[in-house]
């Protein structure tokens, strides 16, 4: 594992402002032209943050699916600690959660190499998880059977920034994290080479936005006609005196003018050429390529509140559900064991953070839960975050007594329970 701790040596660090140039270049920000980069575009940037936050707030959960008792949470695995909590000695799970959806979103891959024990009472065990840079890594189809095994697929890693070093990885150390759009299957697309067009063009509409700001171009103007040619100080002279009289003298509706100068106003509106709804139709497309919706933007044209609760619940199904469900299939296949896989266990992420209610509403439900034999008492303090009660009916379900089966109605009014 020497390899990765050398690229995170922190002699070879450095530290960088928000007024250096460095920065600037990777957030695709130029003060002339375009970058390459597409960090710099807002509702890109807006999109890739939210999709990572929301991915490094879910803890991720081993459960066992058992016929008799239905999916049962496992307590106690050593990968909890690892998926959870540290990863790596270098990243907190948030942290290292969030970098893979970033990766996976904005290269359309992200690929995690896990680091196993080699000898000892542990060995096989994954040790720890580290992302691999995206842009550095080529996937190799072994058609000839080079490498032993026929069409097997390896994972090569050129580090650019070390010594030059390439590494070869089997399928089954990585964990290949891929975007939705795949022409193969294998390699997955970025959401911003196949709107290339669309992002760089929301990316002019900023920068043109910045230099009508920086060249102080909005509100109204005074273009002053004259005959004739005057050198620049006397242009800077003419102007302050117009500007004096406006600000300063009287009331500031009259201004005297020499001889053979006329004035003309000028007025600066961007919705005269439509630039506010072009601006923000292009977002909306770019935003929809992620399957963020318009309240996620701060656009509430057309929301109210219930309507954006609707937003997010439409966001989990149809956007950030198939994203968790390729998360957990790939954790599955690759950290759990082949025992572990036989007796029906899976890893996948706990979605209830996504769906915080405010503490009333939350006892409101937890208490409908417990009177309709849902919950025990003890599973409703865990959802509160409360320790569990020493009684032993704490973890009984219980509920309302006058509810009866399907099959006893009408038993009631024979003054007995109905005999079959």
């Amino acid at each position: 594992m020497g390899f990765l701790k050398d690229r995170l040596n922190i002699q070879n660090a450095t530290s960088i402002t928000l007024q250096d140039s460095e920065l600037l270049r990777l957030l695709g920000i130029d003060g002339q032209n375009i970058r390459p980069g597409k960090l710099g575009e807002i509702t890109y940037f807006t999109c890739l943050k939210h999709l990572s936050e929301c991915i490094g707030k879910l803890p991720i959960r081993q459960y066992k699916e058992d016929a008799v008792k239905g999916k049962e949470k496992v307590r106690g695995s050593y990968l909890d600690y690892i998926l959870n909590t540290e990863p790596n000695p270098y990243m907190t799970a948030s942290t290292f959660w969030q970098t893979v959806e970033l990766n996976r979103n904005h290269y359309g891959n992200a690929y995690v190499y896990q680091e196993c024990y080699t000898i000892g009472r542990n060995a096989g065990q994954i040790k720890a998880l580290w992302i691999l840079p995206s842009n550095q890594v080529t996937i190799w189809m072994d058609d000839a059977g080079f490498f032993g095994k026929q069409s097997a697929i390896w994972y090569v890693w050129q580090d650019q920034r070390g010594r030059g070093k390439q590494y070869k990885f089997r399928a089954e150390e990585i964990l290949h994290f891929k975007s939705s759009v795949s022409w193969d299957g294998i390699v997955g697309l970025a959401v911003k080479d196949i709107l290339k067009i669309q992002i760089e063009t929301a990316q002019y509409g900023q920068s043109y936005l910045g230099k009508l700001y920086k060249n102080n171009m909005f509100g109204g103007k005074v273009i002053l006609n004259y005959t004739g040619d005057l050198d620049r100080k006397k242009e800077e002279t003419l102007a302050k005196k117009i500007e004096s009289y406006s600000s300063s003298v009287g009331s500031g509706k009259f201004i005297p003018l020499p001889l053979g100068i006329t004035a003309q106003t000028l007025d600066m509106k961007l919705s005269d050429a439509e630039f506010v709804d072009l601006n923000k139709l292009s977002a909306l497309q770019i935003a929809g390529a992620f399957g963020i919706k318009p309240n996620i933007l701060n656009n509430y044209d057309k929301s109210s509140y219930s309507n954006s609760e609707t937003q997010q619940l439409d966001f989990y199904v149809n956007s950030f559900m198939p994203t968790l469900k390729g998360y957990k299939e790939e954790n599955t296949r690759r950290l759990l064991t082949s025992k572990q896989k036989i007796d029906n266990n899976v890893l996948e992420h706990d979605i209830k953070e996504l769906f915080k209610l405010d503490p009333v509403k939350q006892i409101g439900v937890l208490q409908k839960g417990i009177n309709n034999f849902i919950y025990t008492a003890n599973e409703a303090r865990e959802e509160m975050g409360l320790p569990y009660s020493n009684e032993p009916s704490a973890n009984e379900l219980i509920g309302n007594g006058n509810y009866i089966k399907i099959s006893q109605i009408g038993s009631q009014w024979k003054g007995g329970v109905k005999v079959e």
